[in-house]
């Protein structure tokens, strides 16, 4: 469940970035280059996740650093108490929208796409287990974004989960 916590803050600040001075040592272009302002200090997330199994409702934290990647894309190394994560960006010209892929430590794993840089939709999945997700980024102000997370899995009842990040 991390995987489609932190992957999905990281994606978040990754879609809500608004231009700003990229390092001096590389630069982002085209579609991605208003996603520069992310490099630099590291994001501070927090989750409120709900009661989901036997597990209860808790808030999970971590945080998300972001690097420039070859091909114009971004990179994101997240990491919390028991969790580790990775996230590639980028938009495709071929298929005129943005992407996303993500893996971590415990067999999460997903791909998602948007048309907008707003709302993704696509799969994630732990293991065995996938579920379809919709996520709806919010960008408050350049160093807050919110997200709005939707997961449904074949035969289970529809989780939200609600994210915020900072820096």
């Amino acid at each position: 469940m991390r995987i489609l916590i932190a992957s999905l803050c990281a994606i978040a600040l990754t879609l809500f970035a608004a231009p700003g001075p990229a390092r001096a040592d590389s630069a982002l272009a085209g579609q991605m280059a208003a996603y520069s302002y992310l490099l630099g200090a590291p994001w501070t997330c927090t989750a409120n996740v709900p009661a989901m199994g036997d597990a209860p409702a808790h808030a999970d934290h971590f945080t998300i650093a972001f690097e420039i990647a070859p091909h114009n894309t971004m990179h994101d190394h997240v990491t919390g108490d028991d969790y580790m994560g990775d996230g590639y960006y980028g938009y495709s010209t071929r298929a005129n929208n943005y992407w996303s892929t993500s893996t971590d430590n415990q067999a999460g794993h997903g791909v998602m796409t948007s048309t907008d840089g707003k709302t993704y939709t696509g799969m994630m999945g732990m293991g065995g287990m996938r579920f379809q997700q919709t996520t709806t980024y919010t960008k408050i102000d350049d160093n807050h974004v919110t997200m709005h997370q939707t997961m449904t899995a074949e035969g289970q009842p529809a989780t939200t989960i609600e994210s915020a990040c900072s820096r």
